[in-house]
């Protein structure tokens, strides 16, 4: 830092001089011949994996077509999850059915007759209380079907939306179509919930059972969901002499208790309790998603293809080099004119010395010489690839940072954020009805429907929490000591609150404890003008002064050199691509407009098109209020006429067409411009590399545009006059500040440079350059900073949970709260990373059968993979061969189906499965992240060779940098130590290598020494090629069934082990 001085300017920084290494032009050509060569290795170890891939993908189309007509043939009453028609037609079906069913329902109690067995008819039927007790219809029973069904519907649709064979026979429309009928499925649950709550509701004294004739309850008990109905009876009770003021509730197939406080407490009051195992509500919460937008500008770090990867760096470094090589020949350029000019300047000044007359000298400033900037020769070129290196590897970084860290989702405090926590154990919704008024007396039976005889829930519902209440209570000392031990709290600070209690699965809460959460939408406050506005722009950070690269988006925008169709882990899935633009915003219809050029001779159509589309967008005024009133003028002023009758002659009615263009020329001139509702059309997206097109538009989508253009321009206009600072106030400021706007940038960039974690990237963000320029900026727009927007927000909060208490023995969880409503438990989502060990190596006993051993932070897990898909279980972690292992999960049969794997897993809180943020929310100990296309490519490998050798970790993995692989491996069926090896893999070669550290001067920096051994006999570009020079017919041998190859493959990019260990 510079210090200021209150009399002196700050002067700008020099700009620093370029200096690196030149290596000549053969040298580029051999790393040009040499990066062709490792293009070609990877090719031929990769297409042995693509090939066993594209069979795979073969298979799928035909078990596609299978299930097809099996569907067909089943004729289960479940739609076809590819067709939204059907799935609303069964949609339909079911709540006509439900109608049918509770139509036909009848009050058991009204048929009851004691004396029917006094009939000697042989034919008599037994309508004793206690023989139809016995033999009443359950509603639960249908309900349970149709949830089923729908569940089963859910899961054909997810099934579908995760087969790249399904969806790429979709088109646009049809995928939308099915998100939307997708979300229609998870609200026809609820709304079956709701109608049985009704229909027992509206028979209460049929379905609801009494012991003590105040309190009546109800329970059904399934293996998806389970529900209790607990209510007081319509019986007179005066509250206030109650011995206790609270009441249990107990909710038997739900396995919850909740002790209401008297201030809730009401006549017939109804509290329904319903467990669901399945969750399908979070995905409508806040930081659900990542909100990553669809784009084809993504960093190459995020490439899974390593011939694309290889491709692009090359690119890359070219792109690089030329740049540098350009700046530096114009710094040297500029460096020779300025010594000219000097040189002019010192000659002019030493004929000015020999000037005697004193009048007529005039002084000549001679400017200072600048630093000499080295000189490139001819042929030779500036090595960049160190550069290089820092520009990738900041490109990663800053994407991670700008896109996925916690900081951009907002959470406040109280906010559970769903990328760092799971909601595990079902969702618990215990809720106040309101219980339709019955009247019955004998045989008198009514009932006073709700209106549209749904369930009407009370979330106005909650306790009242005075001081008053808390300080002190009118319970009787002997009253406390007789309840003590049993489950009521009679506590002074915990009567005014709902004490529930949550009975939750035996080894859920083993690992980690739950966060107790609510789910719901509430009123936020956000200021008016914050908009997450971020660009992220892959930059050279390195000595270079980023204010040379103004325009580096021609050039340094390297990302974009990938295709849409390329592979890329950060692109986002479609079904969360789609799922993200219907939440964000409301699907509007494109008109389905196709280009074409205006420079011919245009049909009907594209007349009509134009018309159509193009007139709307125009101001539709062309007339002044004083034209209107002189033509009624000029009509009054003719006076009468003759009545005269004229022929009559055939008039042909003029058909109308959409567009009346006669109608706009009527209106008045309006002070603004005013622009009527028009259909939207899509423009495509240009290509960042695409050369400008002509100035003047020569097609309809150009002139289209234009428009468009042209009101947006109309639409700023005003808000970028009203937000301008006032001009006495920025030079005010200026003017206090005492600098200049090039020293205000180059601090500004300055700032940015340290705000980055090693002063290794730059990210360029517009919420960051008004934080840097916010000293320049008015008193009048910080006002309009501090407007705030009240907004609708979904999510789980904490804000209204009080003295959760986990006890592990009973597997019971405790807390107070003043409102009820939809209740889960929150886990740590990568409790289990990273992991401690692994290893992937062929069953001795069956070699078509692939064992994978990982071992988490906390437990266990063994996989064994075959052609049929995966089995196993999960363990504790132990060191010596355990008998009979305790298994917290096993899979007997195998599962192909990975999505229902992850699942299982996910369901017992054993989560394996990493994000893209996982790096943010990882705590338990030390994992690096590897380079995306190396890690993707070294794991085809090993699944090609996994019946060859066994692969396992090495414990030097973690703390390599993120472009080095270290890996242990040896020959499956060698017994010996002979052949256990150490690789390291980069993407430019794989050596055999022992390791060792270094000492570092810096603590958190780690070095590590690689000594390369006696096998590295040839030069190595992959895995592939390390492990034929260990076993030459290692190719003839390898795993050639396509369906075990996948799975392996599947496997092993799920868990990331290499990442992640």
């Amino acid at each position: 830092m510079v210090k200021r001085n209150s009399k002196s300017t700050v002067k700008a920084a020099a700009d620093p001089i370029l200096r690196f290494p030149l290596i000549s032009e053969n040298e580029v050509l051999d790393r040009e011949a040499k990066y062709m060569s490792r293009l070609n290795d990877f090719a031929v170890s990769a297409d042995l994996v693509k090939g066993a891939q594209r069979d795979f993908y073969d298979q799928e189309v035909e078990r596609m077509y299978r299930e097809h007509w099996e569907h067909h043939l089943r004729c289960d009453g479940l739609p076809r999850p590819y067709l939204p028609v059907e799935v609303r037609t069964f949609i339909s079906k079911i709540r006509f059915y439900d109608d049918v069913e509770t139509n036909n329902s009848m009050d058991w109690t009204l048929s009851v007759d004691e004396r029917s067995i006094l009939n000697q008819n042989i034919f008599r039927v037994d309508r004793t209380r206690r023989m139809m007790m016995l033999n009443k219809d359950n509603p639960g029973t249908h309900y349970d079907r149709n949830v089923r069904m729908c569940l089963d519907a859910l899961k054909q649709m997810d099934e579908m939306l995760d087969n790249e064979a399904e969806m790429v026979r979709m088109s646009e429309k049809r995928q939308r179509d099915v998100i939307e009928v997708y979300t229609e499925v998870e609200t026809e649950i609820s709304d079956l919930f709701d109608r049985l709550t009704y229909r027992v509701l509206r028979l209460q004294d049929a379905y609801m059972e009494s012991k003590d004739s105040r309190v009546a309850v109800w329970s059904y008990m399934c293996n998806p969901w389970r529900i209790d109905l607990w209510g007081i009876r319509n019986v007179p009770i005066i509250f206030e002499q109650l011995e206790l003021p609270v009441m249990l509730a107990e909710f038997r197939a739900t396995s919850v208790e909740v002790q209401i406080p008297k201030s809730v407490l009401t006549d017939c009051i109804t509290i329904r309790s319903l467990h669901t195992d399945f969750d399908n509500i979070s995905q409508n919460a806040k930081s659900f998603d990542t909100p990553v937008a669809a784009s084809v500008n993504y960093p190459s770090a995020g490439l899974v293809d390593i011939e694309e990867s290889v491709v692009n760096e090359w690119h890359m470094q070219h792109d690089i080099q030329e740049e540098t090589l350009s700046l530096m020949l114009a710094r040297r350029r500029e460096y020779e004119d300025m010594m000219q000019i000097i040189a002019e300047k010192t000659e002019q000044a030493a004929k000015a010395a020999k000037q005697t007359d004193p009048d007529k000298a005039v002084k000549i400033l001679i400017p200072k010489a600048p630093k000499e900037p080295p000189e490139v020769p001819t042929g030779m070129f500036p090595d960049i690839y160190e550069d290089f290196l820092r520009m990738e590897d900041s490109q990663y970084l800053g994407y991670l940072d700008e896109v996925y860290h916690p900081r951009h989702l907002d959470m406040q405090p109280f906010e559970i954020n769903l990328r760092e926590h799971i909601i595990l154990g079902g969702i618990y919704s215990i809720m106040f009805i309101r219980r339709p008024d019955q009247t019955q007396f004998e045989k008198f039976n009514i009932v006073l429907h709700e209106d549209g005889r749904v369930v009407h829930i009370l979330t106005e519902m909650k306790a009242d929490i005075k001081e008053e209440t808390l300080r002190s209570s009118k319970i009787a000392r002997k009253t406390r000591e007789t309840y003590r031990g049993t489950k009521i709290k009679l506590e002074d600070d915990e009567l005014p609150y709902f004490i529930v209690t949550l009975q939750v699965a035996a080894d859920l809460c083993k690992w980690s404890e739950p966060v107790v959460c609510h789910y719901m939408t509430e009123q936020d406050f956000i200021p008016t003008d914050y908009k997450r506005e971020s660009l992220w722009a892959p930059t050279m950070q390195s000595i270079i002064k980023h204010s040379e690269y103004a325009g580096r988006e021609s050039a340094l925008n390297l990302g974009s050199r990938i295709s849409s169709d390329s592979g890329n882990i950060f692109r986002p899935s479609l079904r969360s691509f789609m799922r993200q633009s219907k939440v964000g915003t409301a699907q509007t219809v494109e008109a389905p407009l196709e280009n074409f050029k205006l420079q011919k001779t245009l049909n009907h159509l594209e007349i009509r098109a134009l018309e159509r589309y193009c007139i709307p967008r125009i101001i539709s005024s062309f007339k002044f209020p004083a034209d209107f009133q002189d033509e009624k003028k000029e009509f009054f002023r003719q006076g009468p006429k003759a009545l005269v009758k004229r022929q009559e002659e055939v008039v042909n009615q003029v058909k109308i067409l959409d567009f009346n263009y006669n109608s706009q020329t009527k209106s008045p001139e309006r002070m603004f411009p005013h622009f009527p509702q028009v259909d939207p059309i899509q423009y495509p997206i240009p290509v960042d590399d695409s050369e400008p097109g002509p100035v003047s538009p020569t097609t309809a989508l150009e002139v289209l545009k234009t428009f468009d253009n042209i009101k947006s321009k109309y639409r700023e206009k005003p808000v970028d006059l009203l937000s301008q600072p006032d001009e006495q106030d920025k030079k005010q400021k200026q003017k206090k500040l005492g600098l200049k706007e090039e020293d205000e940038i180059a601090e500004g960039q300055k700032d940015k440079r340290k705000l980055s974690k090693a002063g290794d990237r730059i990210r360029v963000s517009v919420r960051a350059e008004r934080l840097d320029r916010g000293s320049v900026s008015s008193d009048k727009s910080q006002v309009t900073t501090d407007q705030v927007t009240e907004v609708e927000v979904t999510h789980w909060t904490t804000k209204y949970i009080k003295d959760t208490v986990i006890d592990r023995a009973t597997n019971r969880i405790t807390f107070k709260t003043d409102r009820l409503g939809l209740l889960g438990l929150a886990f740590k989502r990568y409790e289990h990373f990273p992991f401690r060990n692994w290893s992937l190596q062929p069953n001795e006993e069956n070699p078509d059968e692939i064992i994978l051993c990982v071992d988490t932070f906390h437990v266990r897990i063994f996989f064994y993979i075959t052609c049929k898909g995966v089995r196993g279980y999960v363990t504790d972690l132990s060191k010596g061969y355990t008998a009979k292992p305790v298994k917290y999960l096993e899979i007997v049969e195998p599962i192909s189906d990975f999505r229902q794997m992850r699942q299982l897993f996910i369901s017992k809180n054993v989560n394996i499965f990493a994000e893209n943020d996982a790096s943010f929310y990882i705590e338990n100990g030390y994992f690096s992240m590897k380079h995306m296309a190396l890690e993707m490519h070294t794991y085809n490998i090993m699944a090609l060779h996994c019946k060859l050798m066994k692969f396992y970790r090495s414990s030097w993995n973690r703390l390599a940098p993120r472009r080095d692989i270290i890996l242990g491996m040896k020959i499956a069926k060698d017994n010996s130590d002979y052949s256990e090896v150490t690789m390291r893999i980069t993407p430019e070669k794989t050596t055999f290598v022992q390791i060792s550290e270094n000492c570092s001067d810096k603590v958190n920096v780690i070095v590590l020494n690689y000594t390369n051994t006696w096998r590295n006999i040839g030069n190595f570009t992959d895995l592939h090629q390390a492990i034929n020079s260990m076993v030459p017919n290692a190719t003839e041998v390898r795993n050639k069934d396509s369906i075990l190859l996948y799975y392996v493959t599947r496997m092993l990019k799920e868990i990331r082990l290499l990442s992640f260990s």
